[in-house]
This record gives C-alpha cells, sequence and structure tokens, in this order.
C-alpha cells in the first residue's frame, strides 16, 4: 500500500528537544534472558519486534556501531501518559519491558548522516498482564533522502507493519529465556493516517 502523500519529517533541535523530552524513560533493547532479569520488574512483558529503515530504495543497518545507524521508538502509555524512548538495538530488533496497558508509537527517530530525523507514526499495540511476552511486529519505515544547501533533507514515503513471526519469534524468545506458549501476538495497529496529523 502506497502512500505518497506521506511527506513529514521533524528535524530534531537540541533544547527543546530535551525540554521536551524530561521525564520520559530511555531503555536499551533487551538481548538476553539474563539482561531481562535485571531489568524487568514483576508484572512486565516483554514487547518485542523489528524496524527496518529503508533509505532511497535501500535497508539501512540499524545499531549502535560506527558504520550503523541509530533508532529510537517514542512510546507513550495511553492511560498514565509515561512517556518512554525504546533503543533500537542490532539489526534493528527490538526487545522492552513494559507494564500491561495500551501503548502508542508516536515517532521513530533515526540517524542519517550526522543528523538525527524523526518520523511521526500513530502505531498503537496492547500488553497484557496474561502473557510474558508480546510480539509487536516488523515495521518497515520508507524513506527518501536528497541533499540540498542546508544538509540532506528527507521524506518519509511509506511504512507498514508486517507479521514475521513464524521467522523471528523462536529465536528471539530462545534469546530472552521465553516460552512460545507465554507469547501474545499484538500487532501494531494504525491509529489515524499521518497525513491527518499535518
Amino acid at each position: 500500500m502506497n502512500r505518497p502523500y506521506i511527506k513529514s519529517f521533524i528535524t530534531l533541535f537540541g533544547l527543546g528537544l530535551l525540554a521536551g523530552m524530561a521525564g520520559c524513560t530511555t531503555t536499551a533493547s533487551i538481548e538476553s534472558g539474563e539482561a531481562l532479569s535485571k531489568r524487568a520488574v514483576p508484572g512486565d512483558a516483554v514487547v518485542f519486534g523489528k524496524l527496518k529503515l529503508i533509505r532511497n530504495g535501500e535497508e539501512a543497518q540499524l545499531g549502535s556501531g560506527v558504520f550503523e545507524s541509530g533508532a529510537k521508538l517514542h512510546l507513550v502509555n495511553m492511560a498514565s501518559g509515561k512517556q518512554t524512548i525504546g533503543r533500537v538495538g542490532k539489526g534493528g530488533e527490538f526487545a522492552w519491558a513494559l507494564g500491561s496497558g495500551n501503548y502508542e508509537v508516536v515517532t521513530i527517530g533515526f540517524d542519517n548522516r550526522g543528523e538525527h530525523k524523526q518520523a511521526e507514526t500513530s502505531f498503537t499495540f496492547a500488553v497484557s498482564d496474561d502473557h510474558e511476552a508480546v510480539y509487536v511486529g516488523t515495521i518497515a519505515l520508507e524513506t527518501s533522502f536528497h541533499s540540498g544547501y542546508y544538509g540532506f533533507n528527507g521524506t518519509v514515503d511509506d511504512y507498514t507493519v508486517s507479521n514475521d513471526c513464524a521467522a523471528d519469534c523462536a529465536a528471539r524468545l530462545d534469546r530472552l529465556g521465553l516460552s512460545a506458549d507465554s507469547m501474545d501476538v499484538a500487532l501494531l495497529q494504525e491509529q489515524y493516517q499521518l497525513a491527518q496529523r499535518q
């Protein structure tokens, strides 16, 4: 499904960003069962999935290495308003310990040639207290960049969510020390179209 009208990027500005994010919790992606045991609070579920960043038709390498782009999802608990910045790990994989409730992914931030960009989204998902793990799917964020007078200009061309659990879930759950019986599939849902927010 192509949505060419999606053309929104927000460039983050240092002090404004810091002021706006005061009170946010930032969490790294959980990579193992050992890391999970150190970070999870009783009652939390592990929310996991993957982000694919497509720049000018090619998939970007996501992670924290020198030649990789960093990426973060900005989550808001829709009942409490609590904000969480969830970092994306190597290969675009993410896993965070979150309490039960309904969440919205309001932005996806990523690096592009030394500049931090942020795309507005409207994905929602639910975390129930009946499961230890919740799979939310693979987000494919398609972007276009071109060189401009003030640096690189970019647009979001489209974003989609796919269910890649058959290929991804077993290995991820094994690394986290969780069983398939403890997992729920709650794919990200688009709450409203981005064009309506502009």
